[in-house]
């Protein structure tokens, strides 16, 4: 009987999109010849500590669990979206911008994330005091949206693929008042040490989905242009990115 591996995804993409996600499995499984478990979950922090409990061999990572699941658990990177970095806006209700000057409840998906470290540098550069701010952790990116659409926030971190993938109706009630554009960071498919036989034949598959007729139709549904290869030391610079705080239990 063929050896079943296990598929996780960051919350963020399943969260847009579930169902495309599923059909990447489905594909990838057909095209690779094994069973691969996909079972979604709605939280940044407990998918990251299920993976670094050994509970997956093949994951699409956000940056900062990327760098954690190579650095703990020996997985590679493989792949990466084409044209498709993390970067934060930072949003509020459409109409008067919010006064900072006494704080403001910021809601962000965890601070555990390249967006929120990006978000932080956002209030430095408009000059909002930092330290009167309260954050409003909510577990993935499109909650932090709800968040301040629901008032629960007066401001918010979001992704930019999150604010991407939103309807028009929901970005006209909402204003930019900040973006960055820092290009330092992505997120990335990482092939743990129970497929890393197999890593090349994976990241050829992935990189050339784009040419195959029936891999175009998944990169349609998930709205990606295609993927393209990852070095085995991609990562390493990474860990600079996140404050002493974020990397000391790794």
């Amino acid at each position: 009987m063929p050896l079943k591996y296990r598929l996780s995804v960051c919350p963020h993409d399943t969260a847009k999109n579930l169902a495309g996600w599923f059909l990447l499995n489905t594909y990838l499984q057909r095209r690779l010849g094994f069973a691969m478990h996909f079972e979604p979950a709605d939280n940044f922090n407990l998918e990251r500590e299920a993976v670094l409990a050994g509970g997956a061999d093949f994951v699409y990572a956000n940056p900062y669990s990327a760098w954690r699941f190579q650095q703990e658990r020996g997985f590679i990177p493989v792949a990466k979206p084409i044209e498709v970095c993390d970067e934060t806006l930072l949003v509020a209700r459409a109409g008067t911008p919010p006064d900072p000057s006494d704080g403001l409840t910021i809601a962000s998906a965890t601070d555990k994330l390249i967006v929120h470290f990006l978000g932080l540098t956002l209030l430095d550069q408009l000059k909002w005091p930092v330290k009167k701010m309260r954050y409003e952790f909510v577990g993935n990116h499109l909650k932090a949206v709800q968040a301040v659409l629901g008032g629960k926030a007066r401001a918010g971190f979001v992704f930019n693929e999150t604010w991407n993938g939103l309807s028009a109706n929901s970005r006209a009630e909402l204003q930019v008042l900040a973006e960055t554009r820092s290009r330092q960071a992505c997120h990335c498919f990482c092939v743990g040490p129970a497929l890393a036989d197999r890593l090349p034949e994976i990241q050829t598959l992935l990189c050339g989905m784009h040419e195959d007729p029936a891999g175009r139709r998944v990169l349609e549904d998930l709205r990606f242009q295609g993927f393209e290869p990852l070095k085995v030391d991609a990562l390493g610079a990474l860990g600079g990115l996140f404050p002493a705080e974020a990397t000391a239990s790794a």
